[in-house]
């Protein structure tokens, strides 16, 4: 028998026990120190019989016991085995997106057998929740000097224009003009984006919240940083926009085209734009009411939403737009004061004239 690790798992350790972690079949369970030692013997198919020959009788039949039950436990996997096929096409599907991009993908990716709770037993939950952990807020204040921004008209002018012709003039613009955004384009994008529905404004006791985009549950996780380099009557630099405010918070961080580019992955366009968006994840506003891992996806599917809105605003106000998620999140990061930890970079969109 011809056998070696899994590579559809990863080891931790977590109070004391090396715990095996088997992302594809969700099941973690603690092993020996025996046990992961042996691991590292098998790191490729190997002879299991050859390996335990050089031994004595007593030792090969005790060692041979803890193999089998890693095979039992499919800690280790036999060569030409059903789990073998298994995890060949694994590997071959996900390539060389490499271990990191499978594990996230399976480990939040729900199995048959997954529980669900129906609405009522849900909202039962939460009741309970709300009276010993409150929600965070739906929207954030750095609490520091603001720019109050114009107000969204009832009805902009560049509103007008149909849904239909909007979807099929959307592009990705790498190129814009040399004029600035008005700022009064700036504040009605903004309030479109991250500030609550004109519709349904209010904020619901567990920190629901109506926008133009849909989210996971309403918690709206994504939060909205603005990058101005030419906005006349906004200083240049970074700035927080406070949805519930509709206003900007100067963060005091400023950079040039250069820095900017750098932290968009060395893409030039995006440091000649003169506004670009970040876009952040606070994870404790859709933590708070969904605790289990597949819930990370949510939350890249929201930024998804926003920034095909900004497309789509963009696009129906006249100026060009580009989002990129290939970024130097570190540097993003630095300059906004995220902490990583809670509130993760997800992307970046240029916006500006279109190139005449």
């Amino acid at each position: 028998m011809r056998a070696k690790v899994a590579e559809h798992a990863t080891l931790f350790y977590q109070d004391g026990a090396v715990v095996w972690d088997d992302y594809l079949h969700h099941r973690q369970f603690a092993i020996s120190e025996t046990a992961e030692l042996l691991c590292r013997k098998f790191t490729e198919f190997t002879d299991v019989d050859a390996l335990l020959a050089p031994l004595g009788e007593e030792d090969r039949a005790a060692l041979r016991k803890v193999l089998d039950e890693l095979v039992d436990a499919g800690v280790l996997i036999v060569e030409g085995s059903p789990r073998h096929e298994e995890e060949r096409r694994l590997l071959a599907g996900w390539s060389t997106w490499g271990v990191s991009a499978r594990h996230f993908h399976f480990a939040s990716r729900t199995l048959a057998d997954a529980p669900y709770q129906g609405s009522d037993e849900h909202d039962a939950v939460l009741d309970a929740k709300l009276v010993t952990s409150p929600p965070p807020p739906p929207f954030r204040s750095l609490g520091g000097a603001v720019v109050p921004l114009p107000p969204l008209p009832d009805e902009p002018e560049w509103a007008g224009s149909g849904l239909f012709d909007v979807l099929l003039e959307r592009r990705t613009t790498r190129e814009f003009g040399t004029s600035g955004v008005p700022l009064d384009r700036v504040g009605e994008l903004l309030a479109v984006l991250a500030g609550p529905s004109p519709a349904r404004s209010r904020i619901g006791r567990s920190g629901t919240v109506f926008k133009t985009s849909p989210s996971g549950g309403g918690r709206h996780p994504v939060e909205l940083y603005a990058h101005v380099r030419d906005v006349p009557g906004l200083e240049p630099g970074w700035h927080h926009y406070d949805g519930l405010a509709h206003a900007l918070e100067p963060i005091g961080v400023c950079w040039g085209p250069d820095e900017m580019a750098a932290a968009a992955g060395d893409q030039d366009w995006v440091g000649q734009a003169p506004l670009v968006l970040a876009y952040t994840g606070v994870l404790e506003r859709t933590r708070w009411r969904y605790d289990t891992s597949r819930a990370y996806r949510v939350v890249q599917m929201d930024v998804g939403h926003l920034s095909q809105t900004a497309y789509l605003v963009a696009t129906a106000m006249g100026l060009g737009i580009g989002f990129t998620a290939a970024l130097r999140d570190e540097l993003v990061e630095q300059a906004l004061d995220c902490d990583a930890y809670h509130e993760v970079v997800l992307g970046l969109s240029a916006l500006g004239p279109l190139p005449e």
